[in-house]
């Protein structure tokens, strides 16, 4: 089922329910990077006028979570070499 384009800020994003998050980003989100941080896989996305991260546990069946970013700051954490990531 495809949503009307909903044009929403990173903290509107933020405050949708869990499901509709989960509908709005399956919609419209293209993948832009991952990294890791300890147990988790972290990979972002852009949704138009801001970025997610879709945070992914890799050791248990936590329910994954997102975390919209507004600004471009998000982007440094992305450049580092694999090397320099905190796994």
């Amino acid at each position: 089922m495809a949503l009307p384009m909903i044009v929403v800020s990173a903290a509107q994003f933020q405050q949708l329910p869990y499901q509709r998050q989960q509908l709005y980003f399956n919609q419209y989100a293209t993948y832009f990077n991952q990294r890791w941080h300890h147990n988790y896989s972290i990979e972002l996305y852009c949704l138009g006028n801001f970025y997610c991260e879709l945070w992914l546990e890799q050791e248990s069946r936590q329910r994954h979570h997102y975390i919209a970013l507004a600004a471009d700051a998000c982007l440094a954490a992305y450049s580092l070499a694999p090397h320099e990531t905190d796994y």
